[in-house]
């Protein structure tokens, strides 16, 4: 059962999440979705991540889901966002690092897991976050409204470990992006997994149930060290 949360961001919006415990929890996974999407696209994956013995928290990012409000500007909607508010959801993913870091838990024992915007957001949050063990990305792009993961990942410590998948034919820009992104990373420890029209983000674990076990074990394994 999913216990709904709210932080407020560094510059004074309210994020919601939802957070699932496991019975004995390893470690802690941050989950961002896609876009247009929210936070209730990742219910089936933070159940199996359960089963694995991994926490999670999946949130809204700002102007998506639940995430509406700001103390500063008042209602928000994404629709209405440029490339500045876009990238200013980086500080809902530090927030929720900060929020689960209150929860007893090291960054070492934090992974992230991005879909397509929330995957170059998952990049970034690795900059700013050297500590966290690693980030699974799901069909990442070259440029988000301006969170370039190409051009990031190449600052990733070779300590973070790195899982990347898209899907080749039905999603072919993200499927380039991600053999770029993958080349790009001078990480210890990557994988990338080249699908075929399986879909794009969270689609894809939908589409592929044994993938989605695959990713989780790898949380999993990149938690542990």
């Amino acid at each position: 059962m999913a216990e709904r949360i709210t932080f407020f961001s560094a510059d004074e919006v309210e994020i919601v999440g939802n957070w699932v415990t496991a019975p004995t929890t390893l470690g802690v996974v941050l989950l961002m979705h896609m876009m247009p999407a929210d936070r209730t696209s990742w219910a089936g994956f933070q159940s199996l991540l359960a089963s694995k013995g991994l926490a999670s928290l999946a949130i809204d990012l700002r102007g998506h889901g639940e995430s509406l409000n700001s103390k500063e500007s008042g209602k928000l909607d994404y629709k209405l966002f440029g490339d500045e508010e876009h990238q200013s959801s980086l500080q809902d993913a530090i927030g929720a690092v900060d929020w689960i870091r209150r929860r007893g838990f090291e960054r070492a024992r934090i992974a992230v897991c991005g879909a397509s915007i929330g995957a170059n957001l998952a990049v970034q949050l690795l900059l700013e976050e050297p500590e966290i063990s690693g980030t699974a990305l799901l069909s990442p792009g070259r440029d988000y409204h301006g969170t370039n993961a190409i051009s990031d990942v190449g600052s990733v410590l070779p300590t973070q470990s790195l899982w990347v998948a898209a899907s080749e034919g039905d999603d072919q820009e993200s499927f380039e992006a991600s053999k770029a992104l993958s080349e790009a990373a001078a990480v210890e420890r990557k994988t990338f997994v080249p699908l075929k029209n399986a879909g794009h983000g969270t689609k894809i674990l939908e589409n592929q149930p044994k993938l989605a076990d695959d990713l989780a074990v790898w949380l999993k394994e990149t938690i542990q060290g």
